[in-house]
């Protein structure tokens, strides 16, 4: 998440891994910072890092911090939207 090369849409579409950047939801690009702080399909998996997290969400305040590491982890889990990535296929 924090180099941005992960598999949400924005980097996915920007190796030509699919064609569209966008979050199917909020139809604006899918980048960490909107998968970890604004996407609606996410609100309830929010919750918990917000509480964790002392200070606005942020960059920063999240993956830039050791302390939130767990949270993030936790949210990241929680949001499913990983789910099955980097398994092989077969």
């Amino acid at each position: 998440l924090r180099s941005g090369h992960c598999g949400l849409n924005a980097y996915l579409a920007r190796v030509k891994a699919i064609d569209s950047p966008l979050c199917p939801a909020c139809l604006i690009p899918e980048t960490p910072s909107h998968f970890l702080f604004t996407c609606r399909r996410f609100t309830a998996a929010r919750h918990s890092l917000r509480e964790a997290v002392k200070g606005p969400l942020s960059l920063r305040n999240t993956i830039g911090n050791v302390k939130a590491r767990s949270a993030v982890l936790e949210f990241v889990e929680a949001s499913g939207r990983f789910a099955g990535y980097g398994q092989s296929v077969g």
